[in-house]
C-alpha cells in the first residue's frame, strides 16, 4: 500500500540531502576559487533560480522575498544559527 509523504517532510528531507551533496562539492570549489567567488557564484544561481521559480509560478514574489530575508538573517543576525546538515536520509 503506497503512503503519501507530507510535502513539508519531503521538502525537509530533500533540503537536508541536497545540503549534504553541496557540502561534498564546496571543498573542491574552495580549493580552486576564493571564498568570495564561490559565494558570489552561489548567489548568482540563487537569484536566477528564484527568478525562474517566480516566472514559472513555482513560487510567488513574496515567497521568494521571504527566502531572501531568511538568507539575510542567516548571514547577519548574531543569534541565527544555520541548521547543520546531517547524513543523507535513506
Amino acid at each position: 500500500m503506497a503512503t503519501s509523504q507530507d510535502p513539508d517532510e519531503l521538502f525537509d528531507r530533500q533540503l537536508r540531502d541536497c545540503t549534504v551533496d553541496l557540502n561534498g562539492i564546496l571543498p573542491e570549489l574552495a580549493a580552486r576559487y576564493s571564498p568570495v567567488a564561490v559565494i558570489a557564484a552561489l548567489a548568482t544561481h540563487v537569484g536566477g533560480g528564484l527568478k525562474i521559480c517566480v516566472e514559472s509560478g513555482v513560487c510567488t514574489q513574496d515567497q521568494a522575498r521571504n527566502l531572501l530575508r531568511r538568507l539575510e538573517r542567516l548571514a547577519f543576525e548574531k543569534d541565527c544559527v544555520p541548521p547543520r546538515a546531517g547524513r543523507p536520509s535513506a
